[in-house]
C-alpha cells in the first residue's frame, strides 16, 4: 500500500519534478555538456566514451542528494514526480543504468514521509523526439516494438517497485508526441493500466498525459471502467506565439483566467499539472521597466498560478532545481529558487502561507 492512498480523502498532490537527475537536459545542466556538441544525453553520453561512467555517477551522486529530501518535506511538499528511462535497470548503450539512485530515491522519500510518482519519461525510441526522451530529432516510440517494449518496462517498474512505501503510482508515458495517432497512444494507456492493475491493485494512481490535446480525452475516460486514474496535463507560459506578444497583465490574465477556465472544463476525471514553472518569454520581461517590475510579475504570476492549480487534484512544479548556471539563466524554472526568494508563496502542511 502506499504512503497515501489515490482517494477521495486522499491529501492534494503538491510536488515538484526531479527532472534533470536520472534524465539529462542540456539546458538544465549545460555544465556537463561543455566541451561537446551533443544536444541530448544520447549523444553526450556517445562522445564522452568510457568516462561517461564516471561523469553520470558524479552527477548523481551530487545533483539530488538526501538534503534535498529532507528541504522538501520542510517546504510542504508531499510529493515528488521522478522521470525515468527505459535504461533503468540496466546499461543500454550509450545509456547507463540508474537502479541505485532510484533506489535510494525510495529509502529518501520513505524517512521524508515523501510519495513517489514514477514517470516513464524517457521511452524506448523516443515518444517525442525531444531531449528530454533522451534522443532529440527522433520519435521511433510507435513502432509496435517499442510499444512492447514500453509496456514490458511499465510492467518491470510495477513489480520491481510493489514492496516501495514511498510508492504512488505511475505515469505511463510523458508527452507524447502531439501528431502521434490518439487512437494509438489511447491503446497504449488501456494496455499499461491493465499491466499496473495486475500487479499493484486498485490503490496506486495511474496517470496519463493528455498528449497535447487537453480537450480531446472526454470519451476514453467516461467510456471504459478506471479506477484511481488521473489525466496530466502541463502548463507553461512561455513556449507558444501568443505568449510572446502578451503583455505582463495579460501573462497575469492567463496564469489566474484562462488556465482557470481550461482546468473547469475537465469536469470527467482527476486532473493534475504535472509540469509548470513560472518562468517567462523575454518578450514580457522587456516590457518591464526594472528588477524591480519583473520580480513584481515572477511574483503575482507565481501566485496566480499556484492559486489555479490549487483547484486541480495536485500539481508538480518543473524543476526542483536547476544547475547554479541555469538557475541565473532561467528564472522562474527552480522550484527550490522561487521558494527561497518568494516567487512562489510557501507551503507548509498543505496551506498556502
Amino acid at each position: 500500500m502506499p504512503l497515501l492512498s489515490w482517494g477521495a480523502t486522499m491529501n492534494k498532490l503538491r510536488g515538484v519534478n526531479l527532472g534533470g537527475w536520472l534524465v539529462l537536459e542540456k539546458w538544465m545542466t549545460p555544465e556537463l555538456y561543455e566541451g561537446y556538441s551533443a544536444e541530448d544525453e544520447f549523444h553526450l553520453l556517445e562522445q564522452l566514451g568510457e568516462s561517461r561512467f564516471d561523469v553520470l555517477q558524479k552527477h548523481r551522486d551530487t545533483f539530488i542528494t538526501e538534503a534535498d529530501f529532507a528541504w522538501l518535506e520542510n517546504s510542504g511538499i508531499n510529493t515528488v514526480r521522478l522521470p525515468v528511462g527505459h535504461w533503468l535497470f540496466e546499461d543500454k548503450y550509450p545509456y547507463i543504468n540508474c537502479i541505485d539512485s532510484v533506489r535510494k530515491a525510495f529509502t529518501w522519500a520513505k524517512k521524508y514521509h515523501l510519495n513517489v510518482l514514477l514517470d516513464v519519461h524517457a521511452a524506448p525510441g523516443c515518444q517525442n523526439g525531444f531531449d528530454n526522451g533522451g534522443l532529440s530529432g527522433v520519435c521511433e516510440w510507435p513502432e509496435p516494438s517499442n510499444i512492447r517494449a514500453t509496456l514490458e518496462f511499465i510492467e518491470r517498474l510495477a513489480k520491481e517497485f510493489k514492496a516501495e512505501p514511498a510508492l504512488i503510482g505511475i505515469e505511463v508515458l510523458n508527452e507524447p508526441r502531439w501528431n502521434i495517432d490518439l487512437g494509438l497512444i489511447q491503446t497504449f494507456y488501456l494496455d499499461a493500466y491493465h499491466i499496473i492493475r495486475k500487479i499493484l491493485g486498485p490503490d496506486y494512481l495511474v496517470a496519463f498525459h493528455d498528449a497535447f490535446r487537453l480537450d480531446q480525452w472526454k470519451d476514453f475516460f467516461t467510456n471504459n471502467d478506471f479506477t484511481n486514474v488521473c489525466l496530466d496535463t502541463h502548463m507553461y507560459q512561455v513556449f507558444s506565439h501568443n505568449d510572446s506578444i502578451r503583455n505582463p497583465s495579460e501573462t497575469i490574465e492567463k496564469a489566474a483566467v484562462l488556465r482557470y477556465d481550461e482546468i473547469k472544463k475537465i469536469s470527467y476525471v482527476d486532473l493534475i499539472i504535472g509540469e509548470w514553472s513560472v518562468g517567462l518569454h523575454p518578450n514580457v520581461l522587456n516590457q518591464t521597466k526594472d528588477s524591480f517590475e519583473k520580480q513584481v510579475l515572477y511574483r503575482a504570476v507565481g501566485n496566480a498560478l499556484l492559486m489555479t492549480f490549487e483547484q486541480t487534484k495536485g500539481w508538480f512544479f518543473w524543476n526542483y532545481k536547476l544547475s547554479e548556471q541555469s538557475t541565473k539563466k532561467y528564472v522562474g524554472w527552480s522550484y527550490r529558487d522561487c521558494a527561497e526568494k518568494g516567487t512562489i508563496p510557501s507551503i507548509i502542511e498543505g496551506e498556502e502561507q
